[in-house]
């Protein structure tokens, strides 16, 4: 009997580690935030390595929204931001990003959009925000088929 105490609690344990091991690997790119309304004309896509910057672009995205959008947190050391916005249109896709491919120097990201919630009447203009680890590589955008 008291043995298989121990036991069930080296399996366990065991068993958590490979779990977050698995998942810290399989998310290099993670949406931290979409809306359809942000304030930018024209199509555009951010990389942001600083806070100034991040403030900037919430200050531009809460100009009409009283409470505005919730600032995230970010480690910066660690961390970038990558923002896809798509620019004024009467299309509700949300813009989408996701690694198609890596090598030594280069991430290659696609930009894609899901398929629209609706068609409106009403200008646009969505943007989906990305967090991605932090990294010398150069990151270059490739647009979906």
């Amino acid at each position: 009997m008291k043995y298989i105490i121990p036991f069930f609690f080296i399996v366990s344990c065991s068993a958590q580690k490979t779990s977050t091991k698995a998942s810290g690997n399989k998310e290099n790119l993670t949406l931290i935030l979409s809306d359809l309304h942000s304030n930018i004309a024209a199509p555009q896509i951010l990389v942001i390595e600083e806070v100034s910057s991040l403030r900037t672009f919430f200050a531009t995205v809460n100009k009409t929204r009283k409470p505005g959008l919730a600032f995230p947190k970010v480690d910066f050391s660690k961390e970038q931001i990558i923002i896809y916005a798509r620019g004024e249109n009467y299309s509700t896709a949300i813009p989408q990003l996701r690694i198609v491919d890596e090598d030594s120097s280069v991430v290659f990201i696609e930009c894609s959009s899901q398929e629209p919630l609706a068609s409106t009447e009403v200008m646009a203009s969505p943007f989906a925000m990305y967090r991605i680890k932090k990294t010398a590589k150069q990151l270059q955008f490739v647009k979906a088929d």
